[in-house]
């Protein structure tokens, strides 16, 4: 995995310790220089990619919501699907990757606030 992709999946991996969300194996992927492959316990795999020439902020968002899919998949059958929750709805729907202000943020997706910037999820 290249520099670019290690430092837009570094944020959210944080989160995901922080929250006790599953954490997958990263692997290389051989298709493209910033991507990576995230696998489950289980074996199945799915690929994550940011594209190089964007900004920090949206590759970080990116690499995000990617990661997010992949937890969502993972809780499937075993615990809430909403990763990360979103606090003034936790029952409902989880947060979206979003940037704002050039920052990649976890947003509500329903009342656009602004939670957490992506990588502080249980520092606040």
């Amino acid at each position: 995995m290249d520099d670019v992709l290690r430092q837009a999946l570094e944020p959210v991996l944080r989160d995901i310790e922080s929250t006790g969300a599953p954490t997958p194996r990263i692997g290389d992927a051989d298709w493209a220089n910033e991507a990576a492959m995230l696998w489950s316990a289980d074996g199945s795999g799915m690929g994550v990619t940011v594209t190089a020439t964007d900004p920090e902020a949206d590759r970080t968002a990116k690499a995000a919501d990617q990661v997010q899919e992949w937890v969502i998949e993972e809780l499937w059958g075993q615990a809430a699907t909403n990763w990360p929750p979103c606090p003034n709805h936790p029952d409902s729907h989880p947060l979206s990757a979003e940037v704002r202000d050039d920052v990649a943020v976890w947003v509500c997706p329903r009342e656009r606030t602004v939670f957490a910037a992506v990588g502080s999820l249980g520092h606040r």
